[in-house]
């Protein structure tokens, strides 16, 4: 059987929810690291049967019109496997008609709403041996969002990085994290999804939650936006000390130094306000605003008092404001001078 044909049933099963031997899962993998024209394409029409496998009418003209801007969408992307005729389809866009007459409305919004797997050029991206992706989000770059095999969404923050794998093939889905990312995991009840930190594992089946977890930080924090998660939790021999349920509206905290877990309520709004730009401290020492503002616009702190770093404050600015306007709303009190260089602001 031709290699274009296997590719387009391997696919078309995945999409219908069948299972796939281990040779196929392969196949498909290779397939999708061969390019990110590859990923984007699997992953738009895998988002539109999650999106629409609800509906059940629609219109001939509903299909048609959704198939005929897929298909320009494809021309583009994958212009030797999709050649433009005047009234055929390809084999493969044949077989994709015929399941999506259920499903196909609204399918230009999705589109154009897709950030699956495209990187710009703030990111760093390399695929390890092992079949590892790795998305490094760079010091002062928006944030990065990516759609994982499974349909797990990651939203990376800035000066951090994300270690996932190609396709999930363990029984557990496993994904390192360096940094800020906000996940909201694809539910799957037999196969659990793990998030690796520093010292701390957290588990979900299918939930929405924060992490902050920078690797210069003294702690981690986990914040459960809905569903439910458990924190793992060792110390740096390597023995565990604690194994902590989370409920929503909770946040975590594990202290590195002190080696202590700290779990009260939160306003979870805060915990993600990032996502839409916006970055919201209470009550935080001086010294975390300041790191996180560091991530944010590309700028390292020196100090020259310690003492400066445990001042606290409450507020919220937008990563349209700049950074001299935010450390002057910071400095209403006149308690430090700052002094920018370049990249290097001193705090005196």
């Amino acid at each position: 059987m031709p290699k274009k044909q296997i590719i387009e049933e391997i696919v078309v099963k995945y999409l219908q929810q069948e299972d796939l031997d281990e040779e196929q899962l392969q196949i498909l993998n290779s397939w999708l690291q061969k390019s990110e024209e590859n990923k984007s394409c699997f992953f738009q029409f895998k988002d539109i049967f999650h999106t629409y496998r609800n509906r059940q009418i629609f219109s001939e003209e509903e299909i048609e019109n959704s198939w005929q801007k897929m298909h320009e969408k494809l021309l583009i992307a994958q212009p030797e496997m999709y050649q433009k005729t005047e009234t055929k389809k390809t084999n493969f866009g044949k077989i994709l008609y015929a399941s999506l007459r259920y499903i196909a409305v609204g399918l230009t919004a999705i589109i154009a709403g897709l950030l699956i797997a495209r990187y710009t050029g703030s990111n760093q991206t390399n695929t390890e041996p092992d079949g590892f992706n790795i998305i490094h989000v760079l010091k002062g770059s928006i944030p990065n969002m990516l759609v994982l095999f499974d349909g797990t969404s990651v939203s990376i923050n800035a000066s951090s990085t994300l270690r996932y794998p190609g396709y999930f093939s363990q029984p557990a889905r496993e994904v390192y994290l360096e940094g800020e990312a906000f996940f909201e995991v694809a539910p799957n009840v037999e196969k659990m999804f793990i998030v690796k930190l520093r010292q701390q594992n957290i588990i979900v089946h299918g939930t929405s939650f924060n992490v902050e977890a920078y690797p210069d930080e003294s702690c981690n924090i986990i914040t459960l936006i809905d569903g439910s998660l458990t924190a793992e939790t060792w110390n740096g021999k390597g023995e565990k000390i604690s194994q902590n349920h989370l409920t929503p509206g909770q946040k975590l905290l594990f202290d590195y130094k002190n080696e202590t877990v700290i779990i009260h309520e939160t306003d979870t709004s805060h915990s993600k306000s990032w996502l839409d730009g916006v970055y919201t401290f209470r009550d935080e020492p001086l010294e975390f605003i300041l790191s996180r503002l560091g991530n944010y616009y590309d700028v390292t702190f020196h100090w020259e008092n310690e003492h400066l770093k445990n001042i606290r404050y409450t507020g919220t600015f937008s990563r349209d404001e700049d950074i001299n306007y935010i450390l002057q709303i910071i400095n209403h009190e006149k308690q430090f001078t700052f002094q920018q260089n370049g990249k290097n602001i001193f705090i005196k």
